[in-house]
């Protein structure tokens, strides 16, 4: 590493900086820290040696400031908040840096070369007071703040995105990369005091019971069930790219929320680390791109779990011989009312706000086109379409009227019979 430091610094392409006039070279590692001081290697550019010295000092701290260094602060730049009569103070004649340099020696001796001298200094700070410092004078960046939320908070589960003929469980047998990324998408969730299911639990468990063969016949319907078994109200799709440049190496996240009962689109989010890490692995790339992006993303889940889902259902009489059950539209309930005008009456009063439209009826089916769930239902805890189904055929039920059912999509098909 420290080879391959050197060399860099010597290199005729290195990207410079400049502030006030001034020449920086972004080229800091953190070696080491150790109470309330770090030591860093600084390459440095200067018209002679003491110049190549001064210059490795104040590009510490340029980086510092307005870069960041791998292993102070995240990664993350220090200057939250411009300040300029502050940062400035430390590259003018005021030089406000002595006041934080506890040792500097040479690390790669300097060389002229193009006209200008170039070298490596290693370099000792009071890191720990300057960090305070410049919190106090520019802003201070908060750690992953937690979303307060007085309505009922979502389960989440993660799940790595997938092509065509691949399963959750290869992927994370097979893939590290993706793998890393449902980890650490699955902990910015947790930090920000929300509920996670683990995928690879579930696959476990389902491998127990034998609920679950890796098959390309039952790759989706395997996958589908782990989802509406996981007892999570939400999945969300992680998908990951990695650059690499001669900068360092940044990721990119591409996020999706998906309501794990109707697949209704819940929110997306795209982005990644807002700077390139020279050193960093892939854990540490995709926690930075977390931390950057998944607050706004759990904005846009927990505004679509606070509204009410909307549903559409499709009652349909079964063909069945034995069923005495002629007509939708014949008197069949204990109190004279057909199963048509029973279930619209039913809609009245358990719809959001009574919220629903029929499109039409017939006497073997009768459609609501769209149903607003209730947001909770009366323990407080979030309605789904299978909570708002079950209590339907309950009440069905009690009135003598027997429903087999399913959910696809956004779509309640209940099957009815009386015999």
């Amino acid at each position: 590493m420290k080879k391959i430091f050197a060399i860099l610094c010597l290199l005729s392409f290195i990207c410079i900086n400049t502030v006030k006039a001034e020449e920086y070279l972004s080229i800091v590692s953190l070696e080491s820290t150790g109470g309330v001081r770090g030591t860093f290697l600084s390459a440095g550019v200067g018209d002679g040696k003491d110049g190549c010295k001064a210059n490795a000092i104040q590009s510490l701290f340029y980086t510092l400031f307005f870069q960041g260094v791998e292993g102070v602060d995240d990664g993350k730049p220090l200057v939250v908040k411009a300040n300029e009569k502050y940062t400035d103070s430390f590259f003018d004649f005021n030089k406000r840096y002595v006041h934080y340099l506890v040792e500097t020696e040479e690390y790669v001796k300097p060389k002229k070369s193009g006209g200008v001298h170039q070298g490596t200094y290693r370099i000792t700070i009071r890191l720990t007071q300057l960090i305070n410092d410049v919190r106090k004078n520019t802003g201070y960046r908060e750690k992953q703040e937690t979303i307060k939320q007085t309505q009922p908070k979502p389960t989440v589960i993660v799940v790595p995105f997938k092509k065509d003929g691949e399963s959750y469980k290869s992927i994370l047998e097979n893939d590290f990369d993706r793998r890393t990324a449902v980890e650490e998408v699955k902990k910015g969730f947790n930090n920000c005091d929300i509920r996670t299911m683990d995928l690879l639990s579930h696959i476990q468990s389902a491998e127990r019971r034998g609920q679950y063969e890796e098959n390309a016949g039952a790759v989706e319907s395997n996958d589908r069930t782990l989802l509406t078994s996981s007892n999570a109200d939400v999945y969300v799709v992680v998908d990951l790219k990695k650059e690499t440049t001669s900068l360092g190496s940044r990721v990119s996240l591409i996020l999706h929320a998906h309501d794990v009962a109707t697949n209704a689109d819940w929110g997306s989010q795209t982005g990644g680390s807002k700077q390139y890490y020279r050193t960093a692995p892939m854990d540490a790339l995709c926690r930075y791109a977390v931390e950057d992006n998944i607050k706004p993303f759990l904005e846009q889940i927990l505004k679509y779990y606070s509204e009410p889902t909307r549903t559409s259902l499709q009652i349909t009489l079964l063909n069945d011989a034995g069923n005495t059950l002629m007509s939708l539209q014949d008197p069949a309930c204990t109190n004279g009312d057909s199963v048509a005008d029973f279930v619209m009456y039913w809609l009245d009063d358990n719809a959001h706000n009574g919220d629903y439209h029929m499109q039409g009826v017939v006497d073997e089916q009768v459609i609501f086109d769209y149903i607003m769930i209730p947001k909770a239902d009366k323990k407080g805890r979030k309605m789904n379409p299978f909570k708002f189904l079950s209590q339907l055929k309950r009440d069905l039920r009690d009135e003598g009227i027997q429903a087999d059912s399913r959910v696809e999509g956004g779509t309640i098909i209940l099957t009815v019979s009386k015999f």
